[in-house]
């Protein structure tokens, strides 16, 4: 049976994203065999982790001879995008703090050792530079640009759920897996809204930054860093997780519903209000996101997952 076109794109896209795990995995082990991964800083390591992702993107770009403009949609948008979206993600976060809350239930923390290097280790504007804008521009330019960009001509919805998915099992630990992959999938809901992965790049900075920003904050103040250094020496307790569990359900649901409204107001400032609606009815669909290599890369991701949880 004679491919289409788009479906050919769709499955180059799920290859792709097979190229970033392999990726992933060749440079792990290549760490680990030459010793080199016990001599890498903090900042080599992040740096590292972008490249990783940023590298096979261009070779995605330059073999496909994709348009730029149009597989990665870097389009202008409407103005008040400046201002709405930080309020977006602001809304955002109640929900992404109850649902890292959950994962801490059965799992273990994906980024408090990063966090605490950068914060003790580091000026803002380094710690800013490597955990907000490398991973604003790198991770939107893979996920919202080119796996968003290329699923979404077979149904849009489906796109969201599925590149959102990605980039939550991409980041290889349960505990990050879990809010990146709803903040993953609202992003994509912003992407369709604003037409353009600028917005998404914007949000996901400002995500990240906000984060940065407070726990830079909290450990150059002696009270707060004291606080910060027992709660990483005894972690949190189930009985402290379900409280902030309980407390964070109603902000998160006011907070999500903020943001569905700012969506909304995007799509109409950005003349997209009809598209953006359409994404909840029934789309004609010729093509499948959903392929061989996908299925097994995802199964890949999950049994390291499960490996590093065992392990360390």
């Amino acid at each position: 049976m004679k491919l289409s076109e788009e479906q050919k794109k769709i499955n180059r896209a799920s290859w792709f994203f097979m190229s970033l795990v392999v990726v992933y995995i060749l440079v792990v082990i290549l760490l680990r065999i030459t010793g080199f991964g016990k001599f890498i800083s903090m900042v080599q390591n992040l740096i590292l982790s972008q490249s990783m992702i940023l590298i096979p993107t261009i070779f995605y770009i330059i073999l496909t001879k994709c348009s730029i403009r149009e597989t990665l949609r870097l389009r202008r948008t409407h103005w008040a995008m400046i201002l709405l979206v930080p309020i977006f993600v602001i809304a955002l976060e109640p929900l992404m703090t109850l649902i890292n809350a959950l994962s801490l239930m059965w799992v273990e923390s994906g980024t408090e050792q990063i966090s605490t290097d950068l914060l003790a280790n580091h000026r803002l504007w380094v710690s800013m530079l490597l955990a907000a804008v490398m991973p604003a521009v790198v991770e939107e330019l893979a996920y919202r640009g080119v796996v968003l960009g290329v699923f979404r001509h077979s149904h849009r919805l489906w796109a969201i759920i599925t590149s959102g998915f990605l980039f939550g099992v991409m980041h290889m630990n349960f505990n990050q897996m879990a809010y990146a992959m709803v903040l993953g999938i609202m992003f994509g809901f912003l992407a369709e809204a604003t037409g353009s992965i600028f917005s998404t790049m914007f949000a996901h900075f400002c995500f990240n930054g906000i984060s940065v920003l407070l726990g830079y904050a909290a450990w150059h103040v002696g009270v707060l860093r004291n606080a910060m250094e027992k709660s990483m020496e005894q972690g949190s307790s189930t009985a402290d997780l379900r409280q902030t569990v309980s407390m964070l359900v109603s902000p998160a649901v006011i907070g999500l519903m903020i943001a569905v409204a700012i969506l909304y107001c995007l799509a109409v400032l950005n003349g997209r209000k009809e598209k953006f609606m359409g994404l909840f009815r029934k789309q004609p669909r010729s093509t499948r996101i959903i392929s061989a290599p996908l299925v097994v890369t995802v199964f890949i991701c999950i049994g390291l997952m499960v490996f590093f949880e065992i392990l360390y």
